[in-house]
């Protein structure tokens, strides 16, 4: 073993300390977006199933209890909005053939990666506002509907 290699060999491990900071942060900003997504996912299946149940003649609040349901506990009955498209023009929304619309509102925050990262900096964390929506035809009459603006 000569002499330079020996006075070399610290090099690898202080580069690495230096390194893995950044590794690891970059790492868990992925997950972070990865789990975004998912919310995204789980909230985009809630919306499309509220609107199906919908569909069918349901009342608002049963649709909006059914999406909530299907969101896994992501958003409350405030965070759900059911409205109700007149698409034959009759001033009348909810009749057979018009559509149903359903919209969800959810706020992802980033925790793992940038968020606690970023906090011991003073900048504020990060979020994703996410409002998924879906609309179909009305198989069925609803009273009650509420005309979307």
């Amino acid at each position: 073993m000569s002499a330079a290699s020996g006075k070399e060999r610290g090099q690898a491990l202080i580069e690495l300390a230096f390194v893995m900071p950044l590794i690891l942060v970059f790492l868990l900003t992925l997950v972070d977006f990865g789990i975004a997504i998912d919310r995204r996912q789980v909230l985009q299946h809630a919306v499309r199933d509220g609107v199906r149940f919908g569909a069918v003649g349901n009342s608002v609040a049963d649709v909006q209890a059914h999406t909530v349901d299907q969101a896994i506990d992501l958003i409350t009955l405030s965070d759900v909005d059911v409205c109700y498209i007149d698409e034959n023009g009759n001033g009348n929304p909810g009749n057979a053939g018009d559509s149903i619309k359903v919209t969800a509102h959810y706020t992802y925050g980033f925790t793992v990666g940038g968020g606690e990262v970023l906090t011991a900096f003073g900048v504020p964390v990060p979020s994703i506002d996410m409002d998924p929506s879906a609309t179909l035809r009305l198989e069925s009459t609803v009273t009650g509907a509420t005309p979307c603006l």
